[in-house]
């Protein structure tokens, strides 16, 4: 994740691989490799709280954005949707999270401004009483979340100081990860 080593380094390869056997087993995916491709991301969250006894998914490793989809179904959130820490490598458990950025193009008065707002526990509020985001703004108050389980995440994120990691998709260059039937993709695919 830092390039410090090629993509092509046999820890990469052997972690692809691991995925690659995990992902291979039909019993631990919906629909085996190729339902998997085939099914869009919305879909792959709501089959997973949907069918009774019988849904589709065991579980969806994803964010807590996925709650805007788990609405569309009866689940509910904190009891029929839980969640848990990503597993410790190691010694360390860190937190894994993806992550998204506000740039300014240019450096105005009013860019400036817009950009201290958005850094705010003021604006971080309004996003989090909307759900599906989390704030490592330690100035809001977990009240503001939607649900107990969007303020244990919150909190997680707090707690983990410096041991926060982004995961995969925020850290991979765009040529490998981010071009459809290339890269990632690719390899995933095959």
């Amino acid at each position: 994740a830092k390039h410090e080593i090629p993509w092509t380094d046999p820890s990469v390869k052997d972690a692809l691989t691991t995925l690659a056997e995990l992902w291979g087993k039909p019993e631990l995916i919906a629909g085996g490799a190729d339902g998997a491709l085939q099914t869009e991301f919305p879909a792959s969250v709501t089959q997973t709280f949907t069918g009774g006894d019988q849904p589709k998914g065991a579980m969806v490793f994803e964010g807590d954005f996925v709650s805007i989809n788990i609405a569309q179904t009866e689940a509910k959130i904190g009891t029929d949707a839980k969640v848990f820490p990503f597993p410790a490598v190691g010694a360390d458990s860190p937190v894994v999270t993806g992550g998204d950025a506000a740039v300014a193009l240019k450096d105005t008065k009013g860019a400036q401004a817009l950009l201290t707002w958005l850094a705010s526990s003021d604006a971080a509020k309004i996003w989090a009483e909307a759900g599906g985001f989390i704030s490592p703004n330690k100035g809001l108050d977990l009240k503001a979340y939607p649900n107990d389980v969007q303020r244990t995440m919150a909190q997680a994120l707090i707690d983990a100081g410096d041991d926060v990691r982004f995961d995969m998709s925020d850290q991979a260059p765009q040529s490998f990860g981010g071009t459809p039937g290339k890269g990632e993709w690719k390899i995933l695919q095959d």
